[in-house]
């Protein structure tokens, strides 16, 4: 018999449904790096082609034809910085979606050889350390988007909190180009932002799970996924089936 009562299971049913919601928008943040990491994979083999047609051209036609005929052909302007960011906002896009469905890599070799409880440790301990991560790389990140405050300026916080949004969009960093496209970095940045900002929100999402989990054990993942501690029969540190 459960010993759930009504409350928390309604605290339960809301948690779960956090969980969905999270689950969801790391499905689209996802879904949009894919896009890119696709566009940078159409870049570089379009770009392989044109190079090997310049090649084979010059090879064997350059001696009686007019190398002029062909010479728009030759790889695309700025592929290595097109693959660069496209990659760049693929990875980092993938970051909450790798978390909610706890993808990390793991060694679960010795798994087996400690106790149930043990092992919700170490995955509390996995989560939290994340966590940690996410929340370093969101605030160092932060800078290359926004210029630090000077000391006769106003937080960003502050700016923020008193509604000085044209203050605030003062600080974006607007004049960072790349070298060969001259494009703007800033939409990067932010983009990267954003994901680890959601990365973050997941891991803390993921945290909290863990540690209901290490005390009450059999509650069911709420972001549906499951941990090989969670498909096996779940033991305590007596070795007792619970």
């Amino acid at each position: 018999m459960s010993d759930v009562s009504p409350g928390n299971s309604s605290a339960q049913e809301r948690f779960d449904g956090v969980g969905r919601f999270l689950t969801a928008a790391a499905g689209v943040v996802a879904f949009v790096g894919g896009m890119g990491l696709i566009f940078a994979i159409v870049v570089t083999c379009v770009s392989i082609i044109l190079k090997v047609t310049r090649r084979v051209l010059d090879f064997t036609v350059s001696g009686f034809a007019n190398a002029e005929a062909w010479a728009g052909i030759k790889p695309i302007l700025g592929e290595e910085e097109l693959v660069q960011y496209a990659v760049g906002a693929a990875l980092f896009s993938a970051l909450p979606w790798v978390m909610i469905k706890r993808g990390h890599v793991r060694i679960d070799i010795f798994e087996p050889l400690f106790g149930g409880l043990f092992n919700r440790l170490l995955n509390l301990a996995a989560d939290f350390s994340l966590l940690f991560v996410s929340y370093m790389i969101l605030t160092r990140q932060w800078y290359l988007l926004f210029k630090k405050a000077r000391r006769s300026q106003e937080p960003m916080p502050e700016l923020v909190w008193s509604g000085d949004w044209q203050g605030a969009l003062g600080r974006l960093r607007v004049q960072p180009e790349s070298q060969i496209l001259s494009m703007k970095l800033w939409p990067f940045y932010a983009f990267a932002e954003l994901c680890v900002a959601l990365f973050m929100i997941v891991a803390l999402y993921c945290t909290v799970e863990s540690l209901i989990r290490l005390f009450r054990p059999t509650t069911p993942p709420a972001t549906g996924t499951t941990t090989d501690t969670d498909t096996a029969t779940d033991t305590d540190t007596d070795g007792v089936n619970v």
